[in-house]
């Protein structure tokens, strides 16, 4: 298979997984085209989908309305952290960038495995520490959504506001990031043409993984959810594994 097709592939089955989940597309499609694109062009590349396949989630807001207070201190952490986070991603060689991708992936995806965050991780400077963080995880990595998520939930956001409240997030954090890369002239052609060709398959999957989550059960969602990112983590530790022993 064609190296483009191949990219387009991946991202479709990560936009599905995100269309099917409500979440994840960052973390799957990190594992999956890490190694197939250098970081400099895989992290925008995620970034950009991401903010794409955000925008799309985020439906009707009376739905889910989000947390305005909580959402405003996380959106202003997160824009510190992102600009930070693309100038750090400049300074690491592909091998290290990759370690660092691959341990992020990893321990966001073990995170959202919990199922109840601890109660500690609710005190508010835990989340303008977390928001800090993941900014600086996004803009370098462009994964770390859960852990924000797990802090929302352990602080007592409502479930039905926790959806709204990351859409902020994770849009304004992620336009940070990109417009950071962009400045710092990280973004060359080979970013746009890969988005180009695979924008088709990513929205398929995308719309492919939309209308089968309307054909699942709650407790089947919570299984498919909980299985895939059992994977992700262990692809990621995998990986993480393998860049530190290669020569």
């Amino acid at each position: 298979m064609d190296i483009i097709a191949l990219i387009g592939a991946l991202s479709g089955g990560a936009a599905l997984f995100r269309g099917l989940t409500g979440f994840g597309y960052a973390l799957a499609a990190t594992v999956a085209l890490t190694g197939l694109l250098p970081p400099g062009v895989l992290v925008p590349f995620v970034v950009v989908n991401d903010l794409i396949l955000t925008l799309l989630t985020l439906g009707d807001w009376r739905k889910s309305p989000p947390d305005r207070g909580v959402g405003g201190m996380l959106v202003v952490t997160g824009l510190i952290g992102a600009p930070l986070g693309s100038v750090l991603a400049g300074f690491l060689d592909p091998t290290t960038a990759k370690v660092f991708v691959s341990v992020a992936v990893a321990i966001a995806a073990m995170v959202a495995l919990l199922p109840r965050p601890p109660v500690w991780l609710a005190a508010r400077p835990f989340g303008i520490a977390i928001g800090l963080v993941v900014g600086v995880m996004l803009g370098a990595f462009a994964v770390g959504g859960p852990l924000i998520a797990a802090w929302l939930l352990a602080g007592g956001t409502e479930a039905r506001r926790v959806r709204g409240t990351l859409a902020i997030y994770f849009g304004v954090v992620d336009a940070m990031s990109l417009t950071s890369r962009a400045l710092l002239g990280e973004l060359g052609a080979e970013f746009g043409l890969m988005l180009a060709y695979a924008a088709l398959p990513t929205f398929a999957g995308f719309g492919g993984g939309l209308l089968l989550s309307h054909r699942l059960s709650p407790e089947t969602w919570r299984r498919i959810a909980a299985f895939s990112l059992t994977l992700i983590a262990v692809a990621g530790l995998l990986q993480a594994l393998r860049a530190l022993m290669s020569p």
